[in-house]
């Protein structure tokens, strides 16, 4: 079964082209990482299957429908964390639950709203506003609520770029964690340029180029879960891997490149 299907995509702003002819599928339960650099219309085609922008040419459908709008199934985390600033964490979570799980009552929801703030390592945090939290904080809330949605399909834009590394770590595990947990296992896109962070992650990884933004390279994971760390660095399938990736980018006439050292998983 197929999720989501993207034809044909296309994407402009006036006479900048930002997505140029990009198709893609993405598998019910898959777990894909949409690799590139910065400013190579990564965010965008988020935006775009989000139903937060509509593209210029071409169909995105999910569920065997045409994404039209924004809808709870499909949850987005960005990377300006996008909390609401005049409730608390814990209500800005609570506020997701509701849209999942109408019939809780008040008390019920902020409840459940602790539950998916403890997991992220913010339960003590839960009664403060997000002008008293970090930024990897106010990140590590808004990745709680898109988890309150329990939407079907996560789109997840470098969520974890701000955070320290032993909190990138936990994350990480934590989101790896729930998609293989639930049942039925939700299909995650999830954006970064870190090709370690990556590996690490993904079923299939997709090298988006830029200027304009295409898909140049497609590379499927044939490596048991859970991964360890130290392979992802040494071990020779994953330098195999890497080498694939990387040789997307250097075949780009504009030498467009990612970060190839990885780092920070």
């Amino acid at each position: 079964m197929t999720t989501l299907r993207l034809a044909d995509i296309t994407f402009a702003y006036g006479d900048r082209v930002i997505l140029e002819h990009l198709s893609l599928t993405v598998a019910d339960g898959e777990f894909l990482v949409v690799l590139g650099a910065s400013g190579g219309g990564k965010t965008t085609l988020l935006r775009l299957i989000a139903g937060l922008a509509a593209p210029t040419t071409g169909q995105i459908f999910f569920a065997d429908e045409e994404v039209r709008a924004p809808s709870p199934q499909r949850g987005i985390v960005f990377q300006d964390y996008a909390l609401f600033p005049w409730y608390s964490l814990r209500d800005n979570v609570a506020l997701a639950v509701a849209k999942s799980e109408p019939r809780l009552s008040r008390r019920e929801r902020r409840e459940r709203a602790a539950e998916y703030l403890r997991a992220v390592g913010l339960g003590d945090a839960a009664a403060k506003y997000p002008h008293e939290l970090s930024g990897g904080m106010r990140q590590r809330g808004a990745l709680a609520r898109t988890l309150a949605l329990g939407s079907p399909l996560l789109l997840l834009d470098e969520p974890f770029g701000a955070l320290d590394p032993h909190n990138r770590a936990r994350l990480q595990n934590l989101l790896l964690e729930i998609w293989r947990a639930a049942t039925p296992r939700r299909t995650v896109i999830f954006v970064t340029h870190d090709i370690d962070e990556a590996l690490l992650l993904g079923d299939r990884i997709i090298a988006l180029g830029s200027n304009p933004g295409r898909i140049i390279g497609e590379i499927k994971i044939d490596a048991p879960r859970p991964r360890s760390r130290e392979d992802i660095i040494t071990a020779e399938n994953f330098r195999s891997y890497r080498a694939a990736i990387q040789a997307c980018y250097c075949r780009r006439d504009d030498d467009e490149a990612v970060d190839g050292d990885g780092g920070g998983i």
